[in-house]
C-alpha cells in the first residue's frame, strides 16, 4: 500500500518514532510478510528521477509476490515482501526522521534505499545505530562507503568508475579530443564525479581548460557560457541533475555553442522534452532494451507503472535494489538482520541486477559501471561498452557543429 505523510502526520510520527526504543526484527520468524522499509523522493526537485517510484514499487511487490514471495530455507516456504515507504520530499533531514520512525515506529525487517548521496551519507548513520541492513540506491560517492560501516551497501553507478566507458570511447575517435570544459552543479555527487574525471581525463591525454560551478537555482548560464565559448573546448562535460541544467542546455543552444561533443553525466527524457538533447551524450544504469537477470519482471513492472526508463534513468538501480535484498535474505536462509547483513557482507559474492552481475567492494559500493549513451534522433542509443553496444557513437556530434 503506497504510504505518504502529510506535515502534521510527519511532526507526530517524529515525536513517537524519537521516543521510541531500536525494534527487533522477526528473528528466526515464518510469519509474513518480510517487510521493507524505504523513502522515495515522490516531491521536491528530485521527483523529476523519481516521482513515479512509489507506484512501481506496488507494482514490484504485487508482481514478485505471485509466485508466493521470497524462499526462505529456515522455514522451507516462500515468504510474501512488504515494503512501506515515505516520501522524503528531496529533503536529507526528512530522509533521516522517516528513517528513524521505520526503525523504531513501523518495525521493519530491512531497509533498501535511500536514493542520492546527499541523503545516503546521513540516512547511513541510521542503519549502523540500528544495525539494520540496507542495500541503497543510486547512492554513488566513495566516501559514503568508506566510513568502515558494516550495515550499508549501494547498487549505484560507481562514481569512481562512471564515465569510464565514455573516455575510453572518445579517446579513439577522429579528430581525436585534446581538451574539455568541466560545468558542475553544485551537488555532492556531481562534484565528486567531475574530480574523479578530470583527472582520469588528464591521465587519457585530455587536457582541463576551464571549470565552472553553479547552484541549482542559477537561471542565467550566460556568463558562464560566454567563457566556455572563449575557450574552445572539444568536449563540454556537464556534471549535473538533469532538472536543473534545463536552462543551461537551453541557453548553450541559443548562444550556438561548438564542440566536438556535449556530454551530459544524466541526460534523461525529461531533459531532452525540455531542451534539445540530440548529439548529447551521457551515461545510463539500465534500459530495457538490455536483456539480462530479471528482465521480464522488470519490463512487466515498468509498463504497468507507466515508466519509461530513458525518463526515469536510475530506476534501474531502484529496482535493482529491491532484487539484491530478496537475493541476501534467501542467501541468509532465516528472516535476521544480522544474517542478512552477513550474507552481504561476504567478500568477493557475486550478485544479480538488471544489468547483469557485479561484486561489493569492501566498503559496500558496488563495482556497476556506467553504459554510455548518445541521443541520436531523439532516442537513447547505447555506444559503450562495445559488447553492449546497440549503434555507434556520431562524432563530431552533428548538431553542436
Amino acid at each position: 500500500m503506497r504510504r505518504r505523510l502529510t506535515a502534521t502526520g510527519i511532526l507526530t510520527a517524529l515525536a513517537i518514532a524519537f521516543a521510541g526504543q531500536p525494534a527487533q526484527a522477526k528473528l528466526d520468524s515464518c510469519d509474513g510478510p518480510i517487510t521493507l522499509g524505504t523513502t522515495i523522493s515522490l516531491t521536491g526537485p528530485f521527483s523529476t528521477l523519481a516521482d513515479k517510484w512509489g507506484v512501481m514499487t506496488d507494482n514490484f511487490v504485487k508482481e514478485f509476490n505471485k509466485t508466493g514471495g521470497v524462499f526462505v530455507k529456515s522455514c522451507n516456504k516462500k515468504i510474501p515482501i512488504k515494503i512501506v515507504y515515505y516520501d522524503d520530499q528531496s529533503i536529507p533531514a526528512q530522509a533521516v526522521s522517516l528513517y528513524e520512525k521505520m526503525a523504531t515506529v513501523d518495525k521493519v525487517d530491512l531497509f533498501v534505499g535511500p536514493d542520492w548521496s546527499s541523503h545516503g551519507y546521513p540516512v547511513s548513520q541510521i542503519f549502523e545505530k540500528y544495525k539494520i541492513p540496507s542495500v541503497m540506491t543510486n547512492v554513488a560517492t566513495p566516501k559514503i562507503y568508506a566510513r568502515g560501516f558494516k550495515y550499508i551497501h549501494g547498487i549505484a553507478l560507481n562514481a569512481n568508475t562512471w564515465s569510464t566507458n565514455y573516455f575510453n570511447l572518445v579517446v579513439k575517435q577522429n579528430p581525436r579530443p585534446k581538451t574539455i570544459y568541466w560545468v558542475i552543479h553544485d551537488n555532492l555527487v556531481t562534484k565528486t564525479v567531475q574530480s574523479i574525471f578530470e583527472k582520469y581525463a588528464a591521465k587519457v591525454g585530455i587536457k582541463t581548460i576551464g571549470k565552472e560551478t553553479f547552484a541549482g537555482s542559477t537561471k542565467d548560464f550566460s556568463g558562464i557560457i560566454l567563457k566556455i565559448k572563449a575557450a574552445h573546448p572539444d568536449i563540454i562535460y556537464v556534471a549535473s541533475f538533469d532538472s536543473v541544467s534545463v536552462p543551461l542546455m537551453q541557453q548553450m543552444r541559443q548562444l550556438r555553442v561548438h564542440a566536438l561533443d556535449v556530454h551530459h553525466m544524466m541526460a534523461t527524457g525529461g531533459l531532452a522534452r525540455k531542451a534539445n538533447l540530440e548529439g548529447v551524450t551521457g551515461e545510463v544504469y539500465w534500459l530495457e532494451q538490455f536483456r539480462g537477470p530479471y528482465h521480464d519482471l522488470a519490463v512487466k513492472v515498468l509498463k504497468d507503472s507507466g515508466i519509461n526508463t530513458f525518463d526515469y534513468l536510475w530506476t534501474g538501480s531502484r529496482l535493482s535494489a529491491y532484487l539484491v535484498m530478496i537475493q541476501a535474505i534467501e542467501r541468509a536462509g532465516v528472516v535476521d538482520r544480522q544474517k542478512v547483513a552477513d550474507a552481504l557482507n561476504v567478500p568477493g559474492a557475486t550478485w544479480k541486477h538488471l544489468g547483469g552481475t557485479f561484486k561489493f567492494s569492501p566498503g559496500g559500493l558496488s563495482k556497476i559501471v556506467a553504459f554510455t549513451h548518445q541521443i541520436q534522433h531523439g532516442k537513447p542509443v547505447i555506444i559503450a561498452p562495445p559488447d553492449k553496444a546497440t549503434g555507434k557513437l556520431i562524432w563530431p556530434s552533428p548538431s553542436w557543429q
